[in-house]
């Protein structure tokens, strides 16, 4: 049996993971082989927080191996929190309905390496 290795979830920080982060999407790419079946394809284009940057309320975690030097991103997930109307509400005193707002977490997108699914 082999021991399984710890597992750290933490917040992205962009001035160390944006490496480890474009390795996990490429191993996480599915390509098209000519079959016509659907591919999963990203650019980042050296921006892993591209497609959250412009969410009010944006976060990306990272799941790393916490074996000492040799820390290694092995999965990613990307989200944020929108505010959505989700009905009226009609006061008391009769006058316009009053939109009533909640707050939505969406998740983005999610990366998880094939070694440690």
């Amino acid at each position: 049996m082999v021991a399984e290795e710890p597992i750290v979830v933490r917040e992205f920080d962009a001035d160390r993971d944006c490496p480890g982060v474009e390795a996990v999407e490429r191993v996480c790419e599915i390509g098209s082989s000519g079959s016509g079946k659907l591919a999963l394809l990203t650019d980042l284009l050296g921006d892993p927080i591209c497609r959250v940057r412009h969410s009010p309320a944006f976060l990306m975690l990272v799941a790393e191996t916490s074996a000492g030097a040799a820390r290694e991103i092995v999965g990613v997930i990307r989200g944020c929190v929108k505010t959505v109307t989700c009905g009226k509400r009609t006061p008391r005193n009769g006058k316009a309905p009053v939109a009533l707002y909640t707050k939505v977490a969406y998740v983005l997108g999610l990366r998880v390496s094939p070694s440690h699914r």
